[in-house]
């Protein structure tokens, strides 16, 4: 079934059970506008073990930068030719043989260095990041050159001790760069942030964290790890649920905000038997420091909040008001469709405009283009798309 208005609630959403969720905001009912103060997550303390395992990788002179990680690229990007949607993307780019192929690892996220301060480059490099996840075991992110087109995997990790870390097994469907911070979407927990500046060299080894012998790390075969220095945890109970499916920044709202979406299939209901809202919220973001605003106990609350009515939504951005919008249709002929939307009128659908395996959507302001990765074995690429 097609949907011709991104907010024309179905009569499933309108017959909601009252004595349900009579009473909860953040539930769709019959109405698009929803509470946004009910959108809240807690700000984590710092990792409490982060400062000694960067005391120790300092010490080692292994602390690298984002530019030394770009700098010691071991794979290359290939011109592809991808079989394409409607819409016609200004790049493609196909990843190496063995990432194209394997069945491993599937690409999820994907953000750039506009992102990450405004300007375009991060240190003279343009570049992509891109997420993956190994189901049930770990993430990946890839720092790809847009000069050289190519690329470096590193290890996503938690400090699990002050001189240990373990590997991370999240979906990763979202990821944003802002500043010297990675935001991953952590389907039903919310946000982790991750720090660009404690990115630490260990020994190319199998195993997650501190070797047997004592005299090293190993990241499962890879050179590098990026490690997680908080939590934005989602704080309402089991009753209200919000799915983390993927994450965007739009630097036009002031402050600059972080977008999160949800990802929901067709029938899908909860507990209680009723439709799964499908819902957009805004939080702001702090320049300076690069966190979420909060309030003085860590509280972040959602500045913007809306009900939406695309199933199978893989990604969204937003920029001075407009907003593209993407659904997956699985590996479906007619692969996924775009949705152009301002609030207050009638989107506009785009059947079709994405090859098969569409996902995650990033917004460049400064070359006014977006950009998305498709996620299928024998199909992946980063497509470019002028806005």
């Amino acid at each position: 079934m097609r949907y011709s208005s991104l907010f024309q609630l179905t009569a499933a959403l309108i017959s909601f059970s009252l004595p349900a969720f009579a009473a909860d905001s953040r539930y769709c009912m019959n109405k698009n506008v929803i509470d946004a103060k009910d959108f809240t997550l807690q700000e984590s303390a710092d990792n409490s073990h982060l400062a000694a395992l960067a005391k120790h990788f300092e010490g080692a002179g292994k602390n690298v930068s984002v530019s030394a990680v770009l700098n010691s690229a071991n794979r290359a990007l290939n011109k592809g030719s991808p079989p394409v949607g409607s819409g016609s993307p200004s790049e493609a780019w196909a990843w190496n043989s063995g990432d194209y192929k394997t069945t491993k690892w599937t690409p999820q996220g994907i953000t750039s260095s506009a992102d990450a301060l405004g300007k375009g480059d991060w240190n003279d490099h343009e570049a992509w990041i891109v997420s993956w996840y190994q189901t049930g075991d770990s993430v990946r992110v890839s720092f790809v050159d847009r000069k050289t087109h190519k690329y470096r995997h590193v290890l996503l990790v938690y400090p699990s001790a002050d001189d240990d870390f373990k590997s991370i097994a999240i979906h990763a469907g979202g990821i944003m760069w802002y500043g010297n911070l990675l935001y991953v979407v952590d389907t039903n927990n919310g946000i982790r942030a991750f720090n660009l500046d404690n990115i630490w060299e260990v020994e190319i080894a199998d195993g997650v964290g501190k070797m047997d012998n004592g005299k090293g790390y190993s990241a499962d075969g890879y050179q590098y790890v990026l490690p997680q220095v908080r939590w934005y945890k989602w704080t309402p109970g089991a009753d209200s649920p919000f799915r983390f499916s993927w994450i965007s920044l739009d630097r036009s709202d002031s402050p600059d905000t972080l977008l999160v979406g949800e990802f929901v299939r067709d029938g899908e209901v909860d507990k209680n038997k009723d439709p799964v809202p499908i819902r957009l919220v805004k939080y702001e973001l702090d320049s300076t420091t690069r966190r979420l605003r909060t309030n003085a106990k860590g509280l972040a609350t959602a500045s913007w909040a809306h009900c939406v009515d695309i199933l199978k939504m893989q990604g969204g951005v937003s920029y001075d008001g407009k907003f593209y919008l993407s659904r997956s249709n699985g590996r479906d002929p007619k692969a996924g469709d775009l949705f152009t939307w301002e609030e207050g009128k009638t989107a506009k659908e785009y059947p079709g405009w994405f090859m098969a395996g569409n996902e995650d959507l990033s917004y460049n302001p400064v070359r006014k283009e977006y950009y998305t990765v498709t996620e299928y074995d024998g199909g992946r690429y980063i497509l470019s798309y002028k806005a």
